[in-house]
């Protein structure tokens, strides 16, 4: 029987931390989710009251913590931590949806961001922020694996002739 995406990446990850869930977390935080570093272990924590497709998530930005974050950074007033914040969700949004995969979802026809989460197995909302976030990535117009890169309330991709492609990172 095959793995959920979250018993895969709960597979993966738990070889560099120790995951636990944590019932009343949310209510005694306010977070889904946590990292914290206890005698110098690792661990990710996590609400278990919640949808498995809203854990997945929360779980890749937990991970994303343990491998870039310094220090206690709950309080988001301070710049730094609002940075390292961000940095963690950043690399949550890369480490869930590629440019390849919004080009697999364009290529079955799929638009809308509902459509696009169904088939990524993600938060709809997640799904709109990696899309804003790549808008701040990728100029309009930049052609990626034979694709023009159109962007507008989101990505789109039109297919280009050989002789126009030009490979981004």
């Amino acid at each position: 029987m095959a793995l959920s995406k979250l018993e895969e990446l709960e597979a993966t990850y738990e070889q560099y931390a120790t995951i636990i869930e944590f019932r009343g977390l949310k209510r005694d935080t306010g977070l889904y989710g946590a990292y914290k570093n206890i005698k110098g272990k690792p661990y990710i924590i996590l609400e278990p009251d919640q949808p498995e497709i809203d854990k997945q998530v929360i779980l890749r930005e937990e991970f994303m913590h343990f491998l870039t974050s310094v220090g206690l950074i709950v309080n988001q007033k301070q710049l730094n931590n609002r940075k390292q914040e961000l940095l963690a969700r950043r690399l949550a949004y890369k480490s869930a949806i590629s440019i390849d995969d919004l080009i697999k979802c364009y290529n079955l026809g799929l638009q809308t961001n509902y459509e696009i989460a169904a088939e990524l197995e993600l938060p709809e909302d997640f799904v709109l922020n990696a899309i804003n976030y790549f808008k701040t990535q990728v100029s309009n117009g930049t052609v990626y694996k034979g694709y023009r890169v159109n962007l507008s309330n989101t990505i789109t991709f039109t297919k280009v002739r050989s002789k126009e492609r030009i490979a981004i990172n």
